[in-house]
């Protein structure tokens, strides 16, 4: 068993690493733009968690065995002590589970931890808190006379400790006016231990039997001591019957104080043990000595002399204590197995860590989008405008009513703009990433004939507020499903592309990437000093650039996708997964190639922005080349919609209220249930399996085939 030093130690290294545990990672979030320290530091933090788990371990294991050996009437906190430590054992399970296996909820590490390190430093803080402040009096007492190595022990804590097991049989007094040898103690301690629910321990008795061996023993000679002993006896077993004046008012001869003490301990026979072996000899012993005419008389003349003198009777004993070391730690091989088997987990956990990649591929399955319209439209303020290439430019917002950003790496904002009066919506991919959440950044490439791009790029100035909703988009990446993955862009389907890239650089993340990015020349190249920068520092990530325009001293690869261009630059397609983003038919282009390939159609997943055509065109029908009626059920509104015009618009047309966002079938927040006749749609990106069986559509790009009833 671990004595109070010892564990006192144990407690304040386990609050120090736990307290260096959270400066570690803390740390390394704040530097996630060095991507070397930051491993280093998790590295770090790692080796200090499965430190602190073992140190757990071994204090919970000192401790359950601590409350085996106290039993019954566990002090108040001593059971915090307690609880407190079965609180933090499922803490460190979860965040040990999450750490390894479930990457997903990272976030939910730095909260995991903080908790864990609150609760620790109040678990060490019950004990060694009062522990410091307590002002130690050390003594070393020896137990030669009962055949025990000498104990150092805490006086103020002893004492407290003995006041505190003993006072629960009787009062105190009985132990302050008895004084005993250490052999004595220890029978008396013994038969105490003994009784039902004394809640003494092993270590208990040896504290409690050191302390009253030190400070209620008689003093003085070897000779002096067995008399006070004795006398002591004598007080507590003749003054059971009878008052003790009845004692110490008779002298007798030595043969008849043996006769008389026969007598009583005949007379106490039965009585519970009143005399314990041997205690009849000592009291006999001391009545002889003390008791006889002869003494009886010595006594008198010498408080004759000294009342004639005016001297004191008293005299100070000295008592001479011998300091002998302390003994010395014994472990049993309990104890020592159970240490064992905790050092070579830690070890197992640190040398097996968990396979990056899942142990069976599962088929990647569209990510859900994380849209915030639901909570209505958010301000963004605009903080700064960096140039990214001859026709791009970044704008850095900060979101201005103090809502959280919360965005998975590749979706979108929707963005709505007031030009001449006029409403213009927008969507625009984050460039930014998701990890940074104290801001959000677009890059808009110029375009002749976009409003909205000529006005970003030319007229956008620090501090104009606009309104924007989302994020929205199942164009996402997902750490714990793509491990492998090639991301093909053209133009400005790169800006999605970086928020990928930039959120695994956040999170140093191991995924292996490849970027083909396809451009006409090289003054098109957006990001181009940030890709290199990236490349530098991601240790699974490469990128190949190809320009259809070159100019004449280009080096790197020439011409449009191709077959050979992907098949050069991936290699085995296998188990990869494609992320596409560019003009509708650089999409096309590059699905038809990856599926002459062999690649699965579930492993491309693409964005769709700037759709020029319908995805999922459908022959008009001779109803809908004239207009069509459409009946908003819950407006009580019924109305002609013209040809191409999309249910939206006629919604919006005659006053019927239903919320959009990126107006390209993409969000789902436009989604309305059709209550009877035929919608045809030109793209259902934003709707999920479960709203399509249920009959809703995207109003934003459904078109009535006939007569319509929405549920709107």
């Amino acid at each position: 068993m671990l004595n109070s030093s010892a564990s006192l130690w144990l407690g304040i290294v386990f609050v120090l690493i736990g307290a260096l545990n959270v400066w570690l990672i803390l740390h390394a979030s704040a530097r996630v733009r060095d991507a070397r320290a930051s491993s280093r530091l998790i590295a770090a933090h790692r080796i200090g968690g499965y430190l602190f788990i073992a140190l757990f371990w071994v204090m919970g294991y000192f401790m359950v065995a601590r409350f085996g050996d106290v039993g019954g009437g566990t002090p108040p906190s001593a059971m915090i002590h307690m609880t407190l430590a079965m609180v933090l054992s499922p803490l460190l399970f979860v965040k040990v589970l999450v750490a390894r296996y479930y990457k997903s909820y990272h976030s939910f590490l730095t909260p995991i931890g903080l908790t864990i390190f609150v609760l620790s430093f109040v678990l060490i803080g019950i004990t060694a808190g009062p522990s410091l402040a307590h002002h130690a009096k050390m003594q070393t007492v020896s137990l030669a006379a009962i055949d025990l190595p000498p104990a150092a022990i805490d006086i103020n804590m002893a004492a407290s400790r003995m006041e505190q097991r003993c006072s629960k049989c009787h009062n105190l007094d009985r132990i302050l006016g008895a004084y005993k040898d250490a052999r004595g103690w220890l029978a008396t301690v013994t038969r105490m231990k003994r009784l039902p629910h004394s809640g003494i321990s092993e270590e208990d008795s040896r504290i409690i039997v050191s302390y009253l061996a030190s400070q209620m023993r008689p003093k003085g000679s070897a000779a002096g001591a067995s008399m006070e002993v004795a006398r002591a006896l004598v007080d507590q077993r003749c003054g059971r019957c009878h008052s003790l004046d009845r004692v110490y008012k008779t002298a007798e001869t030595p043969e008849e104080w043996r006769a008389t003490v026969n007598r009583m301990v005949a007379y106490a026979e039965g009585g519970g043990g009143a005399f314990q072996a041997g205690e009849d000899e000592q009291i006999v012993s001391y009545l002889s000595a003390m008791q006889t005419p002869d003494a009886v008389s010595r006594r008198k003349a010498q408080a004759a002399v000294a009342s004639s003198s005016g001297r004191s009777m008293v005299r100070q004993k000295a008592a001479a204590a011998s300091d002998q070391a302390a003994p010395a730690a014994r472990y049993d091989a309990r104890t020592i197995g159970f240490i064992a088997f905790v050092f070579f987990s830690m070890v197992t956990l640190v040398v097996r860590r968990p396979s990056r990649a899942p142990l069976v591929q599962a088929p990647v399955a569209a990510v859900p989008a994380a849209t915030s319209s639901s909570a209505g439209p958010m301000i963004l303020r605009l903080a700064s405008v960096t140039q990214q290439a001859s026709d791009a430019k970044t704008l850095r917002f900060i979101v201005a009513d103090g809502r959280k950003l919360s965005a998975r790496p590749g979706q979108f904002l929707t963005f709505s703009f007031l030009f001449d009066g006029k409403k213009v919506i927008r969507s625009y991919s984050i460039c930014s990433s998701p990890a940074r959440s104290g801001y959000v950044e677009i890059t808009t490439k110029r375009e002749r004939q976009g409003c909205v791009s000529v006005f970003l790029n030319d007229r956008a100035s620090v501090g104009m507020t606009v309104e924007a909703n989302g994020p929205s988009g199942r164009f996402c990446f997902d750490e714990c499903r793509h491990h492998n993955v090639v991301l093909i862009a053209a133009g400005s389907g790169i800006t999605p592309m970086m928020s990928m890239l930039r959120y695994m650089d956040d999170l140093c993340l191991e995924t292996t990437a490849t970027l083909l990015y396809c451009v006409r020349t090289g003054t098109d190249i957006i990001f181009e000093s940030e890709l290199e920068t990236l490349r530098s520092r991601l240790k699974n990530f490469r990128y190949h650039v190809l320009l259809s325009r070159p100019h004449a001293d280009w080096s790197g690869q020439r011409g449009h996708i191709s077959r050979e261009f992907i098949d050069n630059t991936v290699g085995d397609v296998t188990l990869r997964d494609f992320f596409l983003c560019g003009p509708p038919a650089f999409m096309d282009a590059c699905r038809t190639i990856l599926v002459g390939l062999g690649v699965k159609p579930e492993r491309i997943i693409q964005e769709s922005f700037g759709i020029s055509a319908p995805k999922s065109a459908q022959p008009l029908s001779a109803a809908a080349e004239t207009d069509v009626i459409v009946e908003f059920a819950r407006s009580g509104k019924t109305c002609a919609a013209r040809t191409g015009q999309t249910l939206l618009e006629a919604a919006e047309q005659h006053g019927v209220d239903i919320p959009s966002s990126c107006r390209l079938g993409q969000c789902g927040t436009c989604k309305t249930k059709v209550l009877e006749g035929k919608v045809r749609m030109d793209a259902e990106d934003g709707l999920d399996p479960d709203s399509r069986v249920q009959g809703f559509v995207l109003t934003c790009v459904g078109h009535a085939d006939g007569y319509v009833k929405l549920d709107a």
